[in-house]
């Protein structure tokens, strides 16, 4: 219905969007990540704690859904990028969000120094 040039349709929708954007910029909301690890990560006292990336003549790190290079690529980290370190397997760091116990993924902790 059309009411002095307005699409009443096309406000709704522009108005829900408003919506969505104000709670997504939104510094509380929750962080959701988009791949999770194959692997699951759970708890090592040994290896927990913080960590950040090394330099890297590539720039980035490879963040993946399991502990080894036969597992997908999901992310990259930054060198000097501080993460935290909840699990180890072999070689490899488990990542989770420390603030949501979310799980994001694994890295090689030869690329990692404790911090």
């Amino acid at each position: 219905m059309r009411t002095s040039g307005i699409d009443r349709t096309s406000l709704m929708v522009l108005c829900i969007c408003v919506g969505l954007f104000g709670f997504a910029s939104n510094s509380s909301a929750q962080t959701v990540y988009q791949y999770q690890p194959k692997v699951p990560i759970g708890y090592n006292s040994n290896c927990a704690g913080v960590y950040a990336v090394k330099p890297l003549k590539s720039g980035m790190l490879n963040l993946r859904t399991g502990p080894g290079t036969n597992y997908r690529i999901i992310g990259h980290l930054v060198p000097n990028q501080a993460i935290s370190v909840f699990d180890c397997k072999g070689n490899w760091l488990g990542i989770r969000n420390s603030h949501t116990s979310e799980q994001i993924g694994w890295v090689h902790k030869g690329y990692m120094k404790r911090v």
